[in-house]
């Protein structure tokens, strides 16, 4: 199970690679992405919506089958601060997901907000971002970097009291972009979060995708989303690749 917002969407064929090359046998990958996502909330990019992943279909499926051995990520936690969000809001978003994937026996790890990128900020890099990535946002800069702290704060203790694997993010994984790792640096940085799943793990076959798997991937869609006005749903699983995994987006 991925949960994210856009460093996972931009990433999404790697990951699906380098979880192949982890994972023996045909796999079942459930997905919360999209660019902009919000843990909580309907979220709007360039004309799409996708409801907030607490409240989307991810859940069902996962309670659908309790037998299935599960791993999660939960990642791109700072969305919704921006989008104004309270940190005890988010809080309580993370923690019921967390709740629910404990109740289907997941291992899961975290990936920790950046903290020293977001420290080191400038700002004019910040309204940059800000107005490009979240345009119409007006939070500040100092609001930021407070609820950054709060939450990686409250992430931590989470992840303490309930044993679950934390990931750091270097400021070398970021580049001029404070919200998406730099291109080059994504293998790197999801080969570092997929093995807080599976320390000491080492691949079983190769990460890489034929052309055909992501084409398949290019065409999937998740079960609800909102385009130009137009409400479009799709069945789950919605791709399928050469090995026989399979792909559900919600």
């Amino acid at each position: 199970m991925l949960l994210g917002a856009s460093n996972l969407t931009l990433a999404f064929p790697l990951v699906v690679g380098r979880l192949r090359s982890r994972l023996a046998g045909p796999i079942e990958i459930l997905a919360a992405l999209g660019h902009g996502r919000s843990y909580g909330r309907t979220s709007s990019v360039l004309f799409r919506e996708l409801p907030g992943i607490d409240v989307c279909g991810l859940w069902s499926a996962l309670e659908a089958d309790g037998s299935r051995e599960t791993l999660a990520v939960l990642a791109d936690l700072g969305n919704d601060i921006v989008y104004g969000a309270e940190v005890e809001e988010i809080a309580a978003w993370v923690e019921r997901s967390l709740s629910r994937l404990s109740a289907a026996g997941a291992r899961t790890a975290i990936v920790r907000m950046p903290i020293d990128v977001v420290e080191r900020i400038g700002e004019l890099r910040f309204r940059l971002a800000r107005g490009i990535i979240f345009p119409g946002r007006r939070i500040d800069l100092a609001t930021v970097r407070a609820r950054v702290k709060a939450l990686d704060e409250t992430l931590v203790r989470m992840a303490r009291d309930r044993s679950i694997a934390l990931v750091d993010q270097p400021r070398a994984w970021y580049g001029l972009d404070p919200i998406h790792i730099v291109r080059s640096r994504r293998p790197q940085a999801w080969d570092t979060i997929l093995s807080a799943l599976e320390p000491g793990s080492d691949p079983v076959r190769s990460g890489e995708l034929s052309g055909a798997d992501r084409r398949a991937l290019a065409r999937a869609r998740p079960q609800w989303r909102r385009f130009l006005g137009r409400e479009g749903r799709h069945a789950q699983p919605s791709a399928e690749l050469l090995d026989g995994t399979t792909i559900a987006l919600y």
